[in-house]
Order: structure tokens, then sequence, then C-alpha cells
């Protein structure tokens, strides 16, 4: 109570001091809005800084409610007096929509906050920077009307026409939240959203490449990145119909490149001519570990698969993320068994993916399959029926470290157990079941005899 007293005497001291020294002031009358000066005239701009310095108390202790009345006379009368009038305006006004319950009075609050943007950008310029802050608070409290969300996008696109490259994080962010909610609407084409996109991810690029720790920019990225492919724009034929043009402008551009070749390869585009040669362009231009998994994807997809698998070990030797390294090792272990027909180097391939991610089932079930495929070891049909345990056992390995293959896991244990010996062949060749047996060749595996 004491604090609150004397904040109050405070306040009245300070407005006491600033009314006696203007009203020593010479006197004559003429607004600044009705003469183009920045205070006005006379007893007029004695009355503009009167109700400056007074509102500019109040917003000094955050009495919003007390200043604003000193506040409206300024804004109305001499609208060229000072940019921290704006400043302070959309301050009080964003707290003041906040606060009112009822909607008619919040609906005259926000049209003001509006009319403060537009006043400022009339006598101070900044079009660019004033019309993406405008555009944020509309969509603040107006994302539930599609026409407010279409007059903010408005906004932010000329905005960004203005700014370009300087524009700033939290506009571009809104600007594509606003593109994604109108072409969900049907207010925008797949086209709009695809050159918009390319429009945000430039400006992004640029942000990120003079700033690689811009922590805003990195968040932005990946919100733009995500929402673009969630929206259902991109398709192989828009992705496609909106990149192509431009290819042959940009087959030197690594950051063209790398966005065909990342969204193509997403949306499983790789069949198309246009992924071929962005990424072939790609890895020419920068042979990375994405330009050489690009390509081997796409060779994978035209049954090239000696040339997949060469570019698999380039992208497995660039790759410095363990869990990466263990994706590649295995998608080329896939190959080498089911397209290769080389089972024995597919199993190492696959033992390599566990070095890097021990507790993974899928190769396990690698193994396993590769030890199916490679019955042909032996000549003796019992030898070969024992590597159905071996491979069973890895089936059973996989879904006991990785749960999420339980159910691959089983159907082949189902499977394969069919093809165990009999009871009467283990005990011919005078084994039981539970005996310890050592499976040849170069599956070379300890196991344990069942008998169908």
């Amino acid at each position: 109570m004491i604090n609150i007293l004397k904040m109050e005497k405070l306040i009245r001291q300070a407005i006491t001091g600033t009314v006696l020294i203007l009203v020593t002031m010479t006197v004559w009358g003429q607004k600044g809005v009705e003469d183009g000066s920045k205070y006005g005239h006379g007893e007029d701009s004695l009355r503009c800084l009167k109700n400056l310095s007074l509102y500019r108390e109040y917003v000094k202790y955050n009495n919003f409610k007390d200043g604003i009345i000193y506040w409206r006379m300024a804004f109305s009368e001499c609208p060229a007096s000072s940019q921290n009038m704006y400043i302070d305006g959309v301050k009080m006004f964003n707290q003041l929509i906040v606060q009112e319950k009822d909607p008619v009075k919040q609906d005259a609050l926000i049209d003001t906050l509006m009319l403060i943007y537009d006043q400022r950008i009339r006598y101070f310029d900044q079009k660019g920077s004033i019309l993406g802050r405008k555009a944020i608070d509309l969509l603040r409290y107006r994302n539930d009307d599609i026409n407010r969300v279409e007059e903010g996008y408005g906004y932010l696109a000329e905005s960004i026409k203005l700014l370009k490259n300087k524009s700033s994080m939290p506009v571009v962010a809104t600007f594509m939240t606003a593109t994604y909610t109108l072409y969900q609407q049907g207010r925008l084409s797949d086209m709009t959203v695809i050159d918009n996109y390319a429009i945000a991810s430039e400006i992004i690029d640029i942000t990120l490449a003079n700033n690689p720790d811009d922590e805003d920019a990195i968040k932005v990225k990946d919100h733009v990145d995500l929402n673009f492919i969630a929206s259902g724009a991109a398709t192989c034929q828009s992705l496609i119909k909106f990149f192509n043009p431009q290819f042959e402008k940009n087959k030197d551009n690594v950051n063209y490149l790398k966005k065909v070749v990342t969204f193509l390869g997403t949306l499983d585009c790789e069949q198309d001519i246009l992924y071929e040669r962005a990424a072939e362009a790609l890895y020419k231009l920068e042979p990375s570990v994405q330009s050489a998994f690009s390509l081997a994807k796409l060779f994978v997809t035209k049954d090239q698969f000696v040339k997949a698998s060469g570019y698999y070990l380039e992208a497995i030797k660039k790759e410095t993320d363990p869990d990466k390294k263990a994706d590649y090792y295995y998608q080329l272990g896939v190959i080498t068994n089911s397209k290769l027909n080389d089972p024995q180097t597919a199993k190492n391939y696959a033992l390599e993916a566990l070095n890097h991610r021990p507790n993974w089932g899928e190769p396990y079930i690698l193994i396993g399959d590769a030890y199916v495929l490679g019955k042909n070891c032996f000549d003796d049909d019992f030898e070969k029926a024992t590597i159905y345990w071996a491979a069973v056992d890895k089936f059973v390995k996989a879904k006991t470290v990785d749960t999420t293959v339980t159910e691959k896991a089983n159907e082949r244990i189902e499977t394969y157990s069919m093809y165990f010996p009999d009871a009467e062949t283990t005990f011919f060749y005078s084994l039981k079941n539970g005996d310890p047996y050592t499976v040849g060749c170069w599956i070379n595996e300890k196991t344990t005899v069942r008998s169908r």
C-alpha cells in the first residue's frame, strides 16, 4: 500500500512539474496534424508536449489505463511528434487487448492497434518492417478469421518484398504459417505455396550463411521445412513443375540442387529425370554424404545396384553420425543380399550397422535373411536345414533388442521353424534337442538343435 501511494505521489509530482513548465511558454494555436509540423504551434503545441509528457509518466510506471487518455490526444493532434509514441502505443494496446473480455470492445482496440501501425508508416515510413509487425499482431488476435488471415498474409508478403533478405525470422515464420493456412482453405494454389517456400528458404539460408549459430533461424528453418511437406502442397508433380524450369540456370547452385534432391527424395520422386540430373550435378559440385546417398537411392530405383552400392560406400565413408552410418550400412546390406545375391557380404554390412546402433532389430533380421539365402553354402540337405536354426536365432534376437520389429520377426520365426530337421533326421546324426551345434561355412554360428 505504501509503495502504491509513493508511486502515485511521484506521478503527481512529475505531472505538476511538467504542467508548470508548459504554461510559462508563449501561446498561439495550430495542431501538428493540421499544419504538418512536429508539435503544432502555440497553445496546441503546448498541449501536445503536455500530453506526451503526461502519458510517458504513466507508461513509466505501467499505468496504461490512466496514461491512455493523454496518449490518445497526442496521437490524434500531433502524430509526427515522436516514434516512441507509436512504440508505446503498441505496447499499451497489446496489453489492453489481452485484458479486455468484451469481444466488441476488444475488436475496437485491435482496430486502433492496426491504425497505430498505419499512422506510424505514414509519418515515419519504415514500411517494410512496420507492415511485418502489424501482420504478426493482426494474426495473433484474428487467426480464427480466414479473411483477416488473408489480410495479414498480404501485409507479410509486401513486407518481405520490401525487405527481402533483411526480413526478420518472426515475419518469415508467420508468412509461411499464413501461407499453409490459406492453402488448406483453398485460397492459395500449390504453386504459390512452393514459390513462397522458396522465398522464405532463401532468406533463412542467407541468414544462416552469415550466422550459422542463429538459433531463431535454425528453429524457423525446421518449422518451415516440416510444415512445407506436411501442407500437402508439395507433390512430385508440383515440385517438378516448380523446379524443372530453373534447372539450367541453377545447375551450379548448390543450395538449389540440395532442395531439389531433398524434396524429391522425401516424396519418393526419384524416378523423375530431374532428380537424377540434380543429384549427379550436386555430387560433382559437392561430393558430400547427402549427394552420395541421393545417388545411391537414385540407382536403386533404376535397378543399377552395383552403382548404388558404390555410392552407399561413399556415403558411409563420409558420414560421421553413427545412426545415419548404421542406416546406410543396413540399406546397403539389404541390396547386397536381395539384389546382388551376396549374403556373406550382406551379413558383414549388417554387423557394421549393429556396431553403430547395437539395439536395432532390423540388422539382425537381415542377417537371418542372409543365412536363409546362403543355405546353398552346403551340399548336404541336413546341413542346409541347420541354417534355419541360426536364422531363427537372429530373428529371436531382433525382437529381443527391438520390440518394434516383433511382428516381422515372429512371421519369419513361424515360417522358417517349419524347415528345421525332423526328429528322425536329428537322431540319425546322433543329435537331440538342446544339443549345441555349430553351423559351418561362412555362417560360422553356434546354435542349438531343435527338431521339427
